[in-house]
């Protein structure tokens, strides 16, 4: 019977390694072009400036406030933010977030599917999932696409668009641009 029991536990050790392997957190550039997509769409009801600490993507234009969050830079003390997504509610003074990860396939995950103030965090995710990400053109990469793409159909102003392709431009590892 112990026998048994360490080979569970060793197999629901290993498995949840495995998933933790498989789930990653998006880096910047990833999280950029989708941010631009997700604009051009008006799946983001708007999207923070880019000079910000942290980059934000309004999924809702009301109660209950819902939106993603990542950090581009350091803020001097703390490392980027990574991809998250948060759920505020007045009527209860309730603020929860959970991480976004993509798995293996490179889908969008929520880490936990818990509720966060009474929402279902994975509705927001299978629209993020849904999301088309358009590929670079006319000589522009992906990043910087996106966010052409969101300024030319009215979705951004051109500072704020300017600062996100700025963000393209040195958002990828050492500082390289995104592809």
């Amino acid at each position: 019977m112990k026998s048994q029991m360490r080979h569970a536990a060793m197999i629901v050790s290993l498995l949840s390694a495995s998933s933790c392997a498989l789930a990653q957190i998006p880096n910047r550039c990833p999280s950029l072009a989708f941010y631009g997509n997700a604009a051009t769409s008006g799946l983001c009801k708007s999207l923070s400036p880019a000079t910000q600490n942290l980059q934000v993507c309004e999924l809702t234009a009301a109660q209950p406030d819902v939106h993603l969050t990542f950090g581009l830079q350091p803020n001097g003390v703390n490392p980027p933010v990574p991809l998250h997504l948060t759920v505020r509610t007045q009527a209860n003074n309730c603020e929860q977030a959970t991480n976004i990860v993509q798995n293996a396939a490179g889908a969008f995950v929520a880490q936990s599917n818990a509720l966060l103030c009474g929402v279902d965090p994975v509705t927001y995710v299978q629209r993020m999932n849904a999301q088309t990400i358009v590929p670079g053109s006319n000589g522009q990469s992906a990043c910087r696409t996106a966010f052409i793409n969101a300024q030319t159909g009215g979705k951004l102003t051109p500072a704020v668009a300017q600062g996100y392709l700025n963000a393209c431009n040195t958002g990828g590892l050492a500082n390289a641009a995104c592809p």
